[in-house]
């Protein structure tokens, strides 16, 4: 086949020499960014949620294709029956499935069987089915053995081509910035090429299966050894391995890159600027907060007595000490104390009016709707907040 040709050492020379510079350009720029990456890498975090949930859906994507990649699996393919009768491939149809009837319960042909034996009457078709499976030659109406072009048309989209789709849907939803987070999406452009390019060398591997060749003389002799397990077979097991073996690598990727450890980025300007955003408004809560439990109290102050009284004492002491030779310092005062004595009096008179001294009566004993331990626990938090840092 023409792919078989492709890949031939000259090829491959004359690729070197092309594509050779860039290639080394490329490395020594890698090395350079990993060498910054380790000297300019901050201390190590813990898993950010995003990363961990990425973590978390690719541990399970790794599970399910590495149980698919086991050959005791109930859906894992059969092997061909060629294998499991230990027939060569110029052996009689007939003998070929008496043998087949030999391994089947009760001795008895499948109706799959049956298809198949209407189909595997030549050796270019028995190789067709080794190399594309028996849903190929038994289900493909316009295929032909004249045309091998017409197999891999009915075989490529749903076994190569679909697989690999799903594959790389896992990695696309696993550095998805709204369900994993900045941390992961950096590396969404990286993952999804990465699953292209796997695709790509799958459909190059099933393009150089030189299926259509014919016989070699051992094998028109009946003396070539039985047949293998095929490269239907070993491909269709082999690929949800490799899909976990890749996801196992992306997830080591998120892991280290997400933790500081390895492969990590600067942040961008506008990160720069939304860090610095965050941290502006949680300054303003925090003063927000500070000056509303000021406020609480002064207001708590001004409505006790004995602490009215220590507080008036205190600023008129202050004034006294501060401003020594001003002579209305202390008929300031005195006119300060008796304004304050008048709205201690109001005050008084509202916390003595019957229907307030009713309410509070209720509330402390436990009848006014008022959770007394749950309000007591939420004023020591208020209060452990207001002076945190006294």
């Amino acid at each position: 086949m023409a792919g078989t040709e492709l890949l031939t050492w000259s090829n491959l020379q004359s690729l070197l020499i092309f594509f050779g510079p860039v290639i080394l350009r490329r490395g020594v720029a890698a090395y350079r960014y990993l060498n910054a990456s380790i000297t300019s890498r901050p201390p190590p975090r813990p898993v950010p949620w995003g990363a961990e949930r990425a973590l978390n859906f690719l541990f399970i994507a790794i599970c399910l294709y590495l149980f698919l990649s086991f050959p005791f699996q109930p859906y894992a393919p059969e092997r061909n029956i060629l294998n499991l009768t230990k027939s060569h491939l110029s052996t009689s149809t007939e003998l070929l499935f008496n043998r087949l009837a030999r391994v089947r319960p009760d001795e008895i042909l499948t109706v799959a069987d049956e298809d198949l034996k209407e189909h595997l009457t030549s050796v270019s078709a028995r190789k067709i089915y080794l190399a594309y499976g028996p849903d190929t030659v038994s289900n493909c109406e316009f295929c032909s053995t004249n045309s091998l072009y017409s197999y891999l048309v009915f075989y490529l989209p749903f076994h190569v081509v679909l697989p690999h789709l799903i594959h790389t849907m896992v990695l696309l939803i696993s550095t998805s910035e709204p369900l994993t987070g900045p941390e992961c999406s950096r590396w969404r452009g990286k993952f999804t090429l990465a699953g292209l390019v796997l695709c790509a060398v799958d459909i190059l591997l099933v393009f150089t299966q030189d299926a259509l060749n014919g016989p070699s003389a051992l094998e028109k002799a009946g003396k070539s050894g039985p047949v293998g397990y095929g490269f239907y077979y070993i491909s269709t097991l082999a690929r949800p391995f490799i899909f976990g073996v890749v996801d196992m690598i992306c997830a080591g990727i998120i892991y280290l890159s997400s933790t500081n450890r390895f492969f990590f980025a600067q942040p961008s300007s506008v990160e720069q600027l939304d860090q610095g955003m965050t941290a502006a408004q949680k300054m303003l809560q925090g003063a927000k907060a500070k000056f509303h439990a000021a406020n609480v109290y002064r207001n708590t102050v001004v409505r006790d007595k004995s602490l009215k009284q220590r507080d008036d004492l205190y600023w008129q002491t202050m004034a006294v000490l501060e401003d020594r030779t001003r002579t209305g310092g202390t008929n300031a005062g005195t006119s300060s104390g008796s304004s304050t004595d008048s709205d201690h009096s109001v005050m008084n008179n509202i916390w003595e009016e019957p229907e307030v001294v009713q309410a509070m009566s209720r509330t402390l004993a436990g009848h006014g709707g008022v959770d007394l331990a749950q309000l007591g626990m939420n004023a020591q938090q208020f209060v452990r907040d207001a002076t945190e840092g006294l």
